[in-house]
């Protein structure tokens, strides 16, 4: 019964085993319950808005990408302007290039 506030009614022999019992719906246990439930809540959602509002203060304005996948970006665009201008002069690929462009 977990997460519902009941209450056991009845009664046990513990000689026999045998027993009536009931399980009743606690209503005011249930109020106190999904008060402390909110609150809880409440507190989590306060310390999850203070969080972003701390975190906005520290990312760059270009926050939705990782200096890591920019550098990875311009890293290709570079080899990909390289491998435009050595077409351009009339030398191929290397065959290291062609290979790094048939991965990509």
């Amino acid at each position: 019964m977990n997460g519902v506030c009941v209450r056991w009614r009845g009664w046990l022999d513990l000689e026999r085993l045998d027993g009536v019992g009931c399980l009743e719906y606690n209503e005011e246990r249930a109020a106190q319950e999904d008060a402390l439930l909110r609150e809880q809540i409440d507190r989590y959602n306060q310390r999850l808005k203070e969080f972003e509002d701390k975190q906005r203060g520290y990312r760059p304005p270009d926050h939705h990408r990782t200096s890591a996948a920019a550098a990875a970006e311009q890293d290709l665009e570079v080899r990909h302007h390289h491998l435009h201008h050595s077409a351009a002069a009339g030398v191929g690929p290397s065959p290291l290039q062609r290979q790094y462009m048939k991965l990509f």
